[in-house]
């Protein structure tokens, strides 16, 4: 029987098959795109692990097209009454069905747009970035305006073959008891379809990950399922994996310093931050996030990893050779907020736990502003991006900064304004502004400055600053990374101009890395960034050490001279005890890691889905023990509030 033949057959169970076919073969469709657009993330599986991880995401692909379409398609469409075969009411409800496909090829299409900047599909992020939707639908029709059409004449195309499919109409059955049988029977078939099996518990996104392959994992995976899962699902409670007493030796041995004393068994994390050493005279500190300047741009960091010349971050590179420069520094997560998180609290975002913004900043916990301000510190905070964008507004009145400057309170310096659906103001107004409000600030302060111009879709104010010419995405973000050196440069020369440069500690980093990692089988490299500390009393030179962003605010507090307690998984980078023992600790959605300088173990908290080559089965089992002690320890105390005393608490312990 050829395909007209059977799209005309009047048999209404052949043709809810062929729906139920035309709507799987999309799913199958985008996961050939995602290993074909992103084969550098897969080119260590071999062909019958892709074979492998296509036919276990037929599992997940059903999942979704038996819970969200195979409802309707069996209710909807085989009713067995009279007038649900009429031509109006079959109509509605075949559009119905195409609509929520081509929703869910839209979902699949944005996730694998989002794969190549994290290397991961869309996890629990998901509902920091919906409370900002309005940015983000700015930023997808002004960076993605041609993936919107090309998608916009796909969905008019499937439109016409969709009337095709569907245009003829059963008749009614003559016998309805026969039907209303089917319907149950079907019902029960999509229940065990849609839960992913008749035993266990129903399909997640955990069991995508069947072998020790990340890379299997992601490929087997769908955007969609993925997104709906994130939406949808309650989080897990924490799991256990040891006695909580062990957890928190394990975790005091990680953080454990040079005399540090832990204060209090109810706050385990409630510690000493710096020497204790108070200072008269405290110097400013500025903290500079650069956004997505990963480690891989920097040509003073690709000097150490043997790589050629990049030529767009001479400033930086400069200002390096007067400073200390950390070759082996870690973003904690993949998103700003995630940054912000680890370097204004301290705290990781693990999976299950809510996001900084969105829940986090409720507890009671060492915020890097409100330290500063105990200090007797002026805070000033300025981001680049609009005043609520992630929620930054709420955050830095939480994190204890009294000024909060963002888009709308920064003046244009250049000829040309950005627009204002291409997330945020040019870095030279940002840094210039942050100038003039330090220079005029109460003395000591701290400043913390979140740039955007390096952010998608990398634009430049004029192309002075178009050092690269092919046009390609990585050639636009290293011309953005050019200009925003650029404006770093100005900003240094403003802050010496100022008067208030030989006084103040500036700290560089970022808060992620870029999408144009290399060899991202080496999880680290998903995470590499730089740090750069200058300042007074600083000795310049390469430092080797592991760090990540948990260790900012330890750092600042030990070279500021701070006498004040801290709770957080930091330690400072400038305690010399116990170097080779130092860890850093990244999520990547529902994937932990743990870096340190042997190597890295990265874990789902069921299983171990990868690690470093060479590294014995003793280190990796004490490097598994130690990440999922922090996991545990971090996760019980957020849930228990218990990361840092109440402030009475802290004044009753100062007396």
């Amino acid at each position: 029987m050829n395909i007209t033949r059977l799209l005309q057959h009047k048999n209404a169970y052949s043709r809810m098959l062929l729906i139920f076919i035309a709507c799987m073969l999309p799913f199958t469709l985008m996961r050939l795109v995602l290993f074909l657009v992103y084969h550098d993330d897969f080119r260590s599986l071999g062909a019958l692990q892709v074979l492998e991880s296509f036919a276990v995401g037929l599992r997940f692909d059903v999942s979704m097209v038996a819970m969200v379409i195979g409802l309707p398609l069996l209710l909807m469409l085989m009713l067995p009454f009279r007038w649900a075969h009429h031509v109006y009411w079959q109509r509605l409800w075949g559009w119905f069905i195409f609509i929520t496909l081509l929703l869910m090829l839209f979902m699949m299409a944005a996730d694998t747009i989002y794969f190549g900047t994290v290397h991961r599909h869309v996890g629990a992020e998901i509902g920091t970035i919906s409370s900002d939707m309005a940015s983000m639908a700015m930023l997808a029709i002004s960076q993605y305006g041609g993936a919107l059409f090309l998608f916009g004449l796909a969905a008019v195309a499937g439109a016409f073959f969709w009337r095709y499919l569907t245009h003829h109409i059963p008749a009614a059955p003559s016998r309805i008891w026969l039907r209303l049988a089917s319907i149950l029977v079907g019902l029960l078939l999509l229940a065990i379809l849609g839960r992913g099996g008749i035993t266990g518990k129903p399909i997640s996104v955990g069991e995508a990950f069947f072998s020790n392959s990340l890379g299997q994992g992601y490929l087997a995976l769908n955007g969609a399922f993925a997104i709906a899962r994130a939406l949808n699902d309650i989080a897990p409670p924490p799991k256990v994996f040891m006695p909580q007493a062990d957890a928190i030796e394990r975790a005091h041995d990680y953080l454990a310093g040079k005399g540090t004393p832990f204060y209090d068994r109810d706050f385990p994390l409630y510690r000493q931050a710096g020497t204790g050493t108070a200072r008269a005279n405290k110097p400013n500190v500025v903290v500079l996030m650069l956004e997505s300047w990963g480690a891989i741009h920097i040509d003073a960091l690709r000097r150490q990893m043997n790589l050629p010349a990049l030529g767009v971050t001479p400033n930086f590179d400069s200002l390096a050779q007067q400073g200390r420069l950390y070759t082996h520094f870690y973003a904690n997560g993949q998103r700003s907020i995630q940054g912000a998180a680890a370097v204004l609290a301290g705290l990781p975002t693990l999976p299950g736990m809510p996001f900084l913004g969105e829940g986090l900043e409720q507890n009671q916990q060492s915020f890097l502003g409100e330290l500063a301000q105990s200090q007797g510190y002026e805070t000033i905070f300025l981001q680049s991006s609009d005043r609520g964008s992630l929620r930054f507004d709420a955050i830095a009145a939480r994190a204890g900064f009294s000024t909060y400057l963002a888009n709308e309170d920064i003046p244009e310096l250049h000829a040309h304004k950005k627009a204002a659906s291409t997330w945020g103001t040019w870095d030279h107004n940002t840094l210039q502004e942050a100038n003039k409000r330090f220079a005029a600030a109460h003395k000591p302060f701290l400043g913390y400055v979140f740039t955007s111009t390096s952010h998608v879709p990398w634009l430049i104010p004029d192309s002075r600053w178009k050092k690269y010419t092919s046009g390609s995405d990585r050639d636009k973000a290293l011309n953005a990374i050019y200009y925003a050196d650029w404006a770093l440069g100005e900003f240094i020369a403003a802050a010496k101009q100022s008067g208030y440069y030989d006084n103040t500690i500036f700290i560089l980093l970022a808060d992620h890395t870029s999408e144009f990692v290399e060899n991202v089988e080496n999880v680290p490299n998903l995470f590499h960034i730089p740090l750069l500390i200058v300042g007074p009393g600083i000795n310049s030179g390469i430092d080797e050490r592991v760090g990540s962003q948990f260790d900012i605010t330890p750092t600042i507090a030990d070279i500021g001279g701070w006498s004040t307690a801290y709770a957080g998984l930091g330690r400072s980078l400038m305690d010399n005890s116990r170097i080779s023992e130092r860890a850093a600790l990244t999520v990547r959605d529902n994937v932990i890691s743990w870096i340190t300088g042997k190597g890295w173990l990265s874990h789902d908290l069921t299983r171990r889905v990868g690690a470093s080559s060479d590294l014995p089965a003793k280190d990796l089992d004490e490097m598994e023990q130690n990440l999922l002690a922090v996991y545990q320890v971090t996760t019980r105390l957020q849930l228990d509030n218990q990361i840092a005393p109440p402030a009475y608490a802290v004044t009753a312990r100062k007396r």
